[in-house]
């Protein structure tokens, strides 16, 4: 996981990532951590959660329909399936909305397509830092 060291939580970092889409799951994002460090009475801290406000596009450059899969991986190493072989047509793109989801630092997400089929990806998206919190009741 890469840890960006700031004098505070950055806000709107925009950033592209544009992959060829395998035939094995890759990883398009992992989120970074944040390490702010100590200032005057501050301690330094560590933000590990982040907004991603943006959509993916995956193209299908191929002449026959491409079936697409997604997937978050966790800290932890837990998968999560977020689409399961989504047909896009030859010569077609597929719009995926994933506008305000929060990940935690570390979480990957990872895309595939069955056999080798010619897709390219693109994620233009803004990370806007989220602190994690606790509740106290």
């Amino acid at each position: 996981m890469t840890i960006i060291v700031s004098p505070r939580p950055p806000l709107n970092i925009f950033d592209v990532s544009r992959i060829p889409v395998q035939s094995f799951f890759t990883t398009i994002l992992e989120t970074p951590s944040y390490r702010i460090p100590a200032s005057g009475p501050n301690p330094q801290r560590d933000v590990g959660a982040v907004a991603l406000l943006t959509s993916l596009i995956v193209a299908n450059n191929g002449n026959d329909t491409m079936q697409l899969s997604m997937r978050v991986i966790d800290a932890n190493d837990d998968q999560f399936l977020l689409l399961n072989q989504l047909p896009i047509p030859a010569n077609d793109f597929a719009l995926i909305d994933l506008a305000k989801q929060n990940l935690p630092s570390g979480e990957q997400l990872q895309l595939k397509v069955e056999e080798q089929q010619g897709g390219v990806a693109s994620l233009s998206y803004i990370i806007n830092q989220r602190e994690e919190f606790e509740v106290i009741t």
